[in-house]
């Protein structure tokens, strides 16, 4: 009786392990969002750190906790323990990195200090986790039966775990209580279970667990003043006023001198007053249009830009902004005056699903947004939006954007970034103007003859509309917008380089500000511009070449004998593709949405419910004694062809937008499209483990071995991927070269593994 209710402990806390692992993983990854600007690089970054440092745990740890080791009970409690411990420290070091890199709030921080500091942050929470999987198949199997079932039954615990730890995470978690509290009870709870699993069998472990458990619900009694000291350290020179997580985003509002700063997702949104930039942002499109009337501002409304546009005499002003709670914090911190003018329209939606369904024709349109930084960002700077944009604009309507610069010298960096936003701008605008100065404004009109770089007129427009202003005068534009200016800019922006258009699933202009960014980085910025620099897209189709001549290669001298080559390396590729398969509907969500922020936990959470299918789907067969080469096979040839499907589902709802397509793809597609890789990858791990164990035994070896392997191919392509292939090559050809990687694994299974499928077949 006593084995039994500790048997029941056993599967409990594995289940609980999958819990806590992604509860932890994504509070972390939205943490760690918001300290890297909202760039979603951190993403696929976190999560190739996520995967290294579990894969490395059971590869590591695996032959060394395999049959091995004597009381893997007591190991697999002190890692309960330790898991418990690093929980809430991972999430304090991750507030502090600004501070640990000596960066200042608000600050971008460049790709390879990025990587660095979240392979750091994640490592213990993932080492420990990796290995106490290896060491949950050990104490399972000892308690069930031999084989490789065993191991199946580990990854659905773990796998169930997991998704119940996503729902409760995205519905109730994520919702009612911060960060910090949240992993503050992960660690109370992980420390509950290793004192039941020690109760009355390691005196030692029951002692240090009540101990730690008592630490813990005192810690849990003061997460809510420790989360706002470290917010305050993380926001060090300025006065914290808020920081509050909406469903899109985390705004935070600091005042310092007297002026008020919002972040959105840790990078400055606009601060107040600034009558500068305000004053620029309005009368710069107004006035370069004869005769503005209906204006559309897409973003950063509260910043002031409205008041300066209602000196205008324009008859309406639509504000478009997708986050409601940018609005409540600003009327609660700012003095909006014009939120009761009957000229002003506040819309709470999406900006680009309001330019393709809106019915107002617009005289001027302003992207009030930052620059592309991020693939959200990005998406208000591609061609696909450009024509979306042209469909609402009069004959004689513009377009216009800002860009921060350098106004008496562009480096090849930035004038690659320019010159593709510029070509970019020209597929779809007839004619097109940059501005000379420290802000470069790309206007867009449709008919030729409209825009104007004669300052005079600009100032004769503002003088015939009563337009009164502090810095649009004589003595600013005369200095910026002189005509060798307009020159010297424009001969910065012409390139007979070729660059490429910026666009929806292709998204290059990310790629350029990325590069172009690097060159402002002393911490690994030099390294990070070669690197992007070196990667083009014909070296990426070359390298693919190479690394499957090198998958192939072996099969040469193996084919005539049984060998686990054939089952390993498919593992790490089916890794590969199923992360990319993530990070792409992650990125796909974010490009057609723009809330990723909010639908994160849902789609890592899908991810985890399919493996749950695959793996009871394939361990019931095992039970059956099916479940062979051949069957491998099958499942490789899926892995194979699922990448080719996805980009024709992510044009479909790219082209067709409406209400309906908009509900059905944000809330059940997008979310729940990682369920068929997740199936594909579940249904595989359990069946390579029960190959690889008739050409090695020992379980723990091949649990470790596998699930390592696994995790170290995610690993890699969370960051090629995120990095490099999607920026530079695009969503398509992205899938083309995983389903291309994965067919030269299917070649490799036929070849090796020859001689199982035939008995495979022959059984059936």
């Amino acid at each position: 009786m006593r084995d039994s209710i500790h048997q029941r402990i056993v599967v409990l806390a594995l289940g609980f392990i999958g819990f806590s692992s992604m509860v932890a993983q994504v509070v972390l990854m939205r943490e760690l969002l918001i300290i890297f600007y909202g760039n979603e690089l951190s993403l696929g970054v976190t999560l190739a750190g996520w995967l290294f440092w579990g894969g490395l745990g059971s590869l590591v740890m695996g032959p060394f906790l395999g049959r091995r080791m004597k009381r893997k009970l007591r190991i697999f409690i002190l890692g309960e323990v330790l898991l418990a411990l690093f929980l809430p420290i991972s999430l304090i070091l991750a507030r502090l990195i600004p501070a640990l890199m000596h960066s200042t709030s608000g600050e971008i921080i460049g790709t390879l200090p990025m990587i660095a500091s979240s392979f750091f942050i994640v490592c213990p929470i993932t080492f420990i986790g990796g290995t106490l999987f290896v060491l949950g198949c050990e104490i399972y199997r000892k308690r069930t039966s031999e084989g490789a079932v065993p191991i199946g039954y580990v990854y659905i615990i773990e796998a169930a775990g997991a998704t119940v730890g996503g729902i409760i995470a995205s519905f109730l978690l994520i919702r009612l209580f911060p960060s910090l509290m949240i992993l503050c009870m992960l660690s109370t709870l992980n420390v509950l279970f290793a004192l039941l699993l020690s109760w009355g069998r390691e005196r030692i472990a029951v002692y240090l667990s009540a101990v730690l458990l008592c630490c813990s619900i005192v810690v849990l009694l003061f997460a809510g003043r420790i989360r706002l000291l470290t917010l305050e350290y993380q926001w060090k020179g300025y006065s914290l006023l808020t920081s509050q997580n909406s469903i899109y985003e985390n705004i935070t509002v600091v005042s310092r001198d007297d002026a008020i700063s919002f972040f959105t997702n840790g990078l400055l949104a606009f601060t107040v007053p600034d009558t500068a930039t305000s004053e620029m942002k309005a009368h710069i499109p107004l006035l370069e249009h004869p005769s503005p009337r209906r204006v559309l501002l897409l973003g950063g409304g509260a910043s002031g830009i409205i008041e300066e546009l209602l000196k205008h005499n324009v008859e309406k002003i639509d504000y478009v902004e997708i986050d409601p709670l940018l609005i409540e914090l600003a009327n609660v911190y700012l003095d909006v005056h014009w939120a009761a003018d009957p000229r002003v329209s506040v819309i709470m939606m999406d900006g680009r699903f309001f330019v393709k369904q809106a019915p107002e024709v617009y005289d001027v349109a302003i992207l009030n947004i930052p620059e592309p930084h991020t693939a959200q960002m990005n998406r208000f700077y591609t061609v696909d939006f450009y024509r979306e944009l042209r469909n609402i604009l009069d004959d004689s309507g513009l377009v216009c954007f800002s860009m921060y610069s350098n106004p008496n010298y562009m480096s090849k960096e930035a004038r690659e970034l320019y010159v593709s936003l510029r070509q970019t701008l020209q597929t779809v605008f007839e004619d097109v103007l940059i501005t000379p100065g420290a802000t470069n404004f790309f206007l867009g009109c449709g008919r030729a003859g409209v825009l104007t770089d004669d300052w005079k007129v600009l100032l004769e427009r503002a003088d015939q509309r009563g337009v009164e202003t502090r810095y649009i005068r004589e003595y600013y534009l005369f200095a910026d917008f002189s005509q060798d200016r307009f020159e010297q800019t424009l001969k910065a922006v012409t390139s007979s380089q070729r660059i490429r258009i910026n666009s929806d699933f292709r998204p290059i202009s990310y790629y350029y500000n990325m590069v172009f960014w690097s060159t402002y980085f002393s911490r690994g910025g030099y390294a990070t511009r070669k690197i992007l620099q070196a990667v083009t897209e014909r070296r990426t189709w070359i390298a693919l070449g190479i690394l499957s001549a090198i998958i192939l290669l072996p099969s040469v001298f193996l084919k005539r004998r049984k060998s686990s080559y054939g089952i390993l390396v498919p593992v790490a590729t089916t890794g590969f593709a199923e992360i990319t398969f993530q990070i792409v509907t992650l990125l796909s969500f974010q490009i057609l949405y723009g809330y990723v922020f909010y639908k994160l936990t849902l789609i890592l959470t899908a991810y985890m419910l399919g493996l749950i299918l695959g793996g009871l789907w394939i361990t019931k067969m095992m039970e059956r004694g099916k479940g062979t080469a051949r069957t491998y096979v099958l499942t490789q040839i899926s892995i194979v062809l699922y990448p080719l499907f996805l980009p024709l589902l992510f044009l479909f709802f790219s082209q067709v937008r409406t209400d309906f397509t908009n509900y059905i793809g944000s809330n059940i597609v997008f979310p729940l499209l990682p369920v068929i890789p997740g199936i594909i990858g579940g249904f595989q791990f359990p069946l390579a483990n029960k190959l690889l164990m008739h050409a090695r035994e020992g379980t723990g070896a091949a649990a470790g071995m596998t699930y390592g392997l696994d995790l170290v191919g995610s690993c890699v392509g969370a960051l090629l991927v995120s990095i490099f292939l999607i920026p530079i090559i695009g969503i398509l050809n992205t899938c083309i070269q995983v389903s291309v990687l994965n067919l030269a694994s299917l070649i490799l299974i036929v070849v090796l593994i020859k001689p199982f499928v035939s008995a495979g077949r022959n059984k059936h």
